[in-house]
């Protein structure tokens, strides 16, 4: 069977090529997979343009299919390297698998962090996708980029003529794409493993990662009818093992591991098969070194300065051959969208969204809009991925069901510990964490059952319910317990313990409104009842019984990356709350507004600013009913800002520099006595502060948030010391 497709791919090719004289030299590039390292392939490509040189054929496996196929599409290797260099392809390459929700942002009456670990499961068993990582992202960049060549199904009739390689795991085999969707045949070559999952083709065979059959197919050149071959190994499989093994004290060393032993026989067996192969340096990166794009393209050049003999002796074997022109991408026209169409998945008013792009062309931004709106639509509607074909000028979305009692289990925590002195003669330890644990569970195409635990006030445990409805809007119950609750005399570092045997219940209701993704907007309705039990050194407090019902408005924009040092972006949070207070029967209120930014000319150099503002009448026995200054000063008046630099640094670790003001009123004594509802109405020397002072802080941005440290000076002075998780 193997044979058969070689010579049906090689006569397709020699009809490509009958304008070509009998004598004139095929030359084919042959590029490895490799993962991240397969970046290294770039300079490659920008040396053969330097030298005006075309191959005939580009033949690619994985990272090698990617790379390959943008090159075969018009892009030159300057472009390419461009691309790369200005998208996060960590983001891309690296984003764990969507977790059925019912919103990008999280209820603010939620309370859960999920930035530890997230698991997920279905009926037919663990994991609700058939690969770790979310193809989405990796799957719109592609198409994307390629988006004026995606209707091309004849890869001989691009730019330059295109082969992947694929392994079908389905009939053990090796699969040559010559033809059909671009799109496919690279997204198949790259299917690494567990990893990525595999393309299901229309005969019912799941493709992976090419690597598994032939790593560096420079047989199949020379079955094509390549006469001279230049091959690229960013594995370099001929020294994979002893003291050159990539370092196996990581889960990425490992996998690299893994993956050269599984791709170095047949790549080895190649090396026979080209003229030369170029070996990039590329020890110490990892197949999913996404992050050291630029260090990799650098390893790739240094490999292409020390190979430059090479280059000399392809242009002169090729002679007037090298000249050969090379359509660019940019001058292919991008196709029109003459119709959109989709599966049963995706509702009437969903795809009346997607018909108004009818009309347009195929163009970057265009798509980028097309696929934000995808986003929307699986978001929206609780889909595990929503993908597109392009045939022709006609688009057809398909949306994936999750599975059957799919969900997922996540861990979060965030806060941290520090110290704080009060210009006094007391150093007091402060501790802050939240540690989560929650879970959702799909119990219908559209209803999720959301459940967890909570660690920080007490100890809580609530459940509900969450339902999509009309576009953009979802509504929510959730019933509530609480055990334990921090009393209002009690803040740890600041205040006596007094950790009450308090139990607590309540219920919120809400309605959320989400009409662009950073943005969302929620109604609540949510009443709490207090048990009051004696507190730990056997004080009785004020009220044994307390009741508050509410109605709250919130308001959440999120656009800011934390695990990005040098993104720019801005977080706002306003939450309000009007309700009673029984038995004192009083009006209760509770307005907080909080926000931070980051923006900056260049990646190298930042502003950053937060502040916040907060006016608490609460029941004074609730937990929360009071709020907590940067400086440790407990109040329920509270206004604070902070404007500084931050300086960006490698490894995705950065420093801030900064100077900030807060005010705040309201002693606990003053509030238990009577209740002003009047704003900062505690204005006067024994009841209001203020403050002013610097801060300098440092951090790392992860995949779990900012983790840094900060010091508070003020002019008081005071001073302030905190380690811990945004």
């Amino acid at each position: 069977m193997r044979r058969f497709l070689l010579l049906l791919s090689t006569l397709i090719l020699s009809v490509s090529l009958l304008s070509a004289s009998a004598d004139s030299p095929r030359f084919a590039l042959v590029l490895s997979g490799g993962g991240a390292k397969g970046l290294a392939h770039i300079p490659v490509l920008e040396e053969l343009d330097r030298r005006g040189i075309v191959p005939d054929m580009v033949l690619g496996t994985s990272m090698g299919a990617i790379v390959g196929g943008f090159y075969a599409s018009g892009y030159s290797g300057e472009e390419l390297e461009r691309i790369v260099l200005n998208n996060d392809l960590m983001a891309y390459f690296l984003h764990l698998n969507a977790v059925r929700e019912s919103s990008v942002i999280s209820s603010p009456f939620t309370g859960y962090d999920t930035n530890l670990l997230t698991v997920e499961f279905g009926s037919t068993g663990f994991g609700s996708s058939s690969g770790l990582i979310d193809d989405q992202y990796i799957n719109g960049f592609i198409r994307r980029h390629l988006s004026k060549v995606l209707n091309v199904k004849d890869f001989d009739n691009l730019p330059i003529s295109y082969r992947a390689i694929g392994a079908d795991i389905t009939n053990n085999r090796m699969v040559i794409f010559s033809s059909g969707s671009l799109f496919d045949a690279i997204r198949a070559s790259m299917s690494l493993p567990v990893v990525f999952a595999p393309v299901l083709l229309e005969d019912g065979s799941y493709i992976m990662d090419g690597g598994l059959e032939n790593n560096l197919p420079c047989d199949i050149a020379r079955d094509l009818g390549a006469d001279i071959v230049l091959a690229v190994d960013v594995n370099d499989a001929t020294h994979i093992y002893g003291d050159l093994r990539n370092d196996m004290s990581t889960l990425s060393g490992t996998f690299s591991q893994f993956s050269d032993y599984l791709t170095e026989p047949n790549t080895a067996a190649n090396y026979s098969e080209a003229d030369w192969v170029i070996i990039p340096n590329t020890l110490g990166f990892s197949a999913l070194s996404f992050g050291s794009a630029e260090e990799i393209i650098a390893a790739g050049r240094e490999a292409v300065e020390a190979n430059m003999s090479v280059f000399d002796e392809l242009e002169e074997r090729l002679g007037d051959k090298r000249m050969n022109s090379k359509t660019s991408y940019r001058d292919i026209p991008a196709p029109l969208i003459e119709s959109v169409t989709a599966d049963d998945t995706i509702p009437q008013s969903s795809l009346g969204k997607l018909k108004d792009f009818e009309g347009q062309t195929m163009s970057y931004y265009t798509i980028l809009s097309f696929e934000e709106e995808l986003d929307e639509i699986r978001r929206h509607e609780g889909l595990q991925s929503v993908t597109y074909e392009i045939e022709g000028g006609s688009i057809h979305v398909t949306g994936t069901r999750f599975p059957s009692l799919s969900g997922s289990v996540s861990l979060g925590l965030t806060g941290g510990i520090g110290l704080r002195w009060n210009g006094e003669n007391s150093l007091m330890f402060v501790y802050t964490p939240k540690f989560t644990l929650s879970g959702d569970l799909s119990l219908t195409d559209r209803l999720d059952l959301t459940y967890g635990v909570r660690i920080n006030e007490g100890i809580t445990i609530d459940g509900g319910i969450s339902y999509p409805f009309l576009r953009d809007a979802f509504l929510y119950a959730v019933l509530g317990i609480q055990y334990g609750q921090l009393s209002y005399k009690s803040i740890p570092g600041t205040r006596d313990y007094m950790f009450g045997n308090d139990l607590g219940l309540y219920f919120k209701g809400g309605i959320g409104y989400q009409p662009v993704n950073p943005l969302r907007f929620d109604l609540i309705l949510a009443v709490e009842y207090t048990y009051l039990a004696k507190a730990m050194d056997g004080s009785v407090l004020r009220l044994r019984n307390a009741v508050y019902p509410y109605v709250g408005l919130s308001a959440v924009y999120d656009d800011y990356d934390e695990s990005d040092s040098v993104a720019d972006g801005f977080e706002l949070t306003f939450l309000g709350e009007f309700g009673g207070d029984f038995p004192d029967d009083t009006i209760s209120y509770d307005l907080e507004l909080e926000f931070y930014g980051c923006y900056g000319p260049t990646d190298i150099f930042k502003f950053f600013f937060e502040g916040a503002v907060a006016v608490i009448r609460r029941p004074d026995v609730l937990s929360d009913n009071y709020i907590v200054t940067k400086l440790g000063e407990t109040a329920s008046d509270y206004a604070y800002l902070m404007g500084g630099i931050r300086l960006p640094l490698p490894f995705s670790t950065y420093v801030d520099a900064g100077i900030f003001f807060e005010v705040y009123g309201g002693s606990y004594d003053d509030i238990s006595r009577g209740r002003d509802l009047i704003p900062f109405a505690y204005f006067n020397r024994d009841t209001l502060d203020f403050d002013v002072g610097g801060y300098v802080g440092a951090g790392i941005t992860t995949a779990f948030g900012r983790v840094g440290a900060g010091l508070y000076i003020s002019a008081t002075p005071r001073i302030s010391f905190m380690i811990g998780i945004v």
